[in-house]
């Protein structure tokens, strides 16, 4: 065979390669744009906002979601060395919540000094709330606790919710703090006000003094509560407040992505 056939041969098998890889790339691209547009396909399709989020998706698009408000932090003295921290925080988002975030608490001393351990945890966050992330027992040895630092470590996934969770379930009867000189105890009643059934519900208390700052904190947990069911709560403190109490918050809270049991039709009126 001549050379100049095998040139125009060489050619040939080119062009048709060409057309080949052309016609692939087509083929690939249309069964690629013919499937069904899904929440978890690394593509902005369909109604998503973003790319697997906002739309018909329950992951919310960041740039659609409000920042939590971190009202404040602070550290609650129990006895010498012994603290309970929390943060006040709100979610203003009524249909999205966080499934997990972790955080940590820092406390430092009056010279700035780190006066414990960082303490780290992870919660989830509901719609619509207020809330109170609660860390108990916090040792600092000889040193006292002055300010404190609390920040979200991990990256905020807001996702859809039940949009039931926007509202207040609980209503929160008869808070009595007794033996406010000595070793205060309170008791309160809540009352489940919707149509499910919850267990594991902590419940963090918060004591207020008369120029509304927070000067004390407990929590405890609810094992059980049905619908239209009451239960009474009880916080206590080892020594007096040494201030006049004007105000009583108790905080329930939910966890809106673990499963619930809703009430059966029939008991609900």
């Amino acid at each position: 065979m001549s050379r100049w056939a095998n040139k125009k041969r060489k050619k040939i098998l080119i062009t048709i390669g060409v057309i080949f890889l052309i016609a692939l790339i087509f083929i690939v691209i249309r069964i690629k744009n013919s499937k069904k547009p899904t929440c978890f396909d690394g593509i902005k399709n369909g109604t998503e906002l973003g790319i697997d989020c906002g739309g018909s998706c329950q992951k919310v698009c960041e740039a659609e979601a409000r920042n939590l408000i971190i009202w404040w932090e602070r550290a609650f003295r129990v006895t010498d060395g012994a603290y309970n921290l929390v943060a006040y925080i709100e979610n203003q988002n009524t249909d999205a919540g966080i499934e997990r975030i972790d955080y940590e608490f820092r406390v430092y001393d009056q010279d700035n000094i780190l006066a414990a351990e960082p303490r780290k945890g992870t919660t989830f966050v509901e719609p619509n709330k207020r809330f109170a992330i609660f860390e108990p027992n916090v040792r600092t040895g000889d040193r006292n606790a002055y300010i404190v630092f609390f920040r979200i470590l991990s990256h905020k996934e807001w996702k859809k919710v039940n949009p039931d969770f926007r509202y207040k379930f609980f209503q929160i009867h008869s808070p009595l703090l007794t033996k406010a000189k000595t070793s205060p105890h309170l008791t309160a009643t809540v009352e489940n006000k919707s149509f499910y059934d919850f267990v594991d519900v902590p419940v963090v208390a918060i004591i207020y003094n008369h120029r509304g700052n927070a000067i004390a904190t407990s929590q405890t947990y609810i094992d059980t509560i049905n619908h239209n069911e009451s239960k009474i709560v009880n916080f206590s403190w080892p020594e007096s407040f040494g201030t006049d109490i004007s105000r009583i918050e108790v905080i329930p809270r939910i966890n809106p992505f673990v499963d619930v049991k809703k009430a059966p039709q029939s008991t609900i009126s």
